[in-house]
């Protein structure tokens, strides 16, 4: 504290810096003592002095001090903004007052049966104390008589007490005496997933909703937020609920592959394959169940279950008439060979087709032998020689 002079940060006080303190160092005063000035509204000055190791006890004093000279501590304002919401300022004393209607503390109600809460700073009545019925709610009468508190007005409750106590409790919100949860009196008592039970007073789920999987058949489960019964996963209530290749067995209550349909090749006959893109059972490759499992050229053979050539139609040689056909490939006909015949037009103008299968020229073209010219395609018979001869 030597060779300066020391300051304290210390309590600003109001209003209109009615209060200063400072602390200043005296010239020619020794460095431990020091002087606290304070000045007050009436401009008078007070100063206080004290060794340097008492200055705390001094700053206690000072403080004292302004509040017993000057009410320092006072709070001031200068508008209702300054002030709390139940208080307003009056400019003229420049100090926070009470509105109208508002208080500090309970004296303030003129009232023994009020108080003045802390929160609102407004009197109100105790905790259900009442001086006439419009102090109490609704369902509330003003008991005078009874040291003037709010009690139930009749077929009104405040407690379980007035009750039933084997099946009701009195409702906190509507202040009747209701039956217990899961009781009913009427169908209104109970919760729109559930109906009244009027001979046991109980509420019990409507068919299909649930409050657990007790409610629920052996192949459901209850939904909690829904209260509904749900189908299990893997079991099926009915076909909708199935696969579009699959039906709902009634009595197991799952899911079943349809007779026309097929999971596996044992869903299916021994001749066919199951596809699994389709779930169609299908004819095993070269084998058919009709004529849409075979090719245009092919008729399905229903006995054994095979696609065979229709009549003309080949797949080998060995499906056509090997003395004059073979098998053409891409059409799957049986065309007539290089030089082979099946009828006189396919021959010249002076040929026949030899037709005769046991003909040692059969299906080939020979010399015709004519007796008209009906016999000579293209051309005609010269009745001389008997020959075909071409037209002239």
């Amino acid at each position: 504290m030597t060779g300066a002079i020391w300051e304290s940060e210390g309590l600003f006080f109001a209003p209109e810096e009615a209060c200063e303190r400072w602390p200043i160092r005296q010239n020619g005063t020794p460095p431990f003592l020091i002087f606290w000035r304070l000045k007050v509204s009436n401009n008078r000055v007070v100063y206080l002095a004290g060794k340097s190791f008492s200055v705390p006890i001094l700053m206690i004093a000072g403080v004292f001090a302004l509040v017993l000279l000057s009410g320092c501590l006072s709070q001031g304002c200068t508008a209702d903004k300054n002030c709390k919401a139940w208080q307003f300022c009056d400019t003229a004393k420049k100090a926070c007052v009470l509105q109208e209607g508002y208080c500090n503390v309970d004296s303030e109600c003129n009232d023994t049966l009020k108080t003045c809460p802390a929160a609102t700073h407004q009197c109100g009545f105790l905790e259900n104390r009442c001086r006439n019925d419009g102090d109490c709610g609704s369902w509330q009468v003003c008991d005078a008589v009874g040291n003037n508190t709010c009690r139930p007005r009749p077929g009104y409750c405040d407690s379980d007490s007035v009750c039933d106590i084997n099946t009701e409790i009195c409702s906190p919100n509507r202040h009747i005496c209701v039956p217990k949860p899961g009781g009913c009196n009427n169908q209104f008592d109970c919760e729109a997933w559930q109906m009244c039970n009027m001979t046991a007073k109980r509420c019990v789920p409507l068919a299909g909703r649930c409050a657990s999987d007790v409610d629920c058949e052996l192949w459901q489960v209850c939904n909690a937020t829904g209260k509904i019964c749900t189908v299990k996963p893997g079991f099926c209530n009915n076909d909708l609920d199935c696969a579009s290749y699959m039906l709902c067995d009634r009595a197991l209550k799952r899911c079943v592959v349809s007779s026309e349909s097929c999971l596996t090749d044992k869903d299916c006959r021994e001749w066919q394959l199951c596809n699994t893109k389709t779930n169609k059972c299908e004819a095993q490759r070269g084998l058919c169940s009709s004529l849409s499992d075979c090719s245009s050229w092919q008729i399905c053979d229903a006995a054994n279950r095979r696609c065979v050539s229709r009549p003309g139609y080949c797949t080998t040689n060995s499906e056509c008439n090997s003395a004059y056909q073979q098998c053409d490939v891409p059409t799957h006909k049986c065309m007539v060979m290089a030089g082979y015949c099946t009828k006189s037009s396919e021959c010249k103008y002076d040929e026949r087709c030899e037709i005769d299968p046991l003909s040692s020229s059969a299906y080939r073209c020979i010399k015709a032998v004519c007796g008209t010219s009906n016999d000579c395609p293209g051309g005609f018979c010269d009745l001389v020689d008997h020959q075909c001869k071409s037209s002239p």
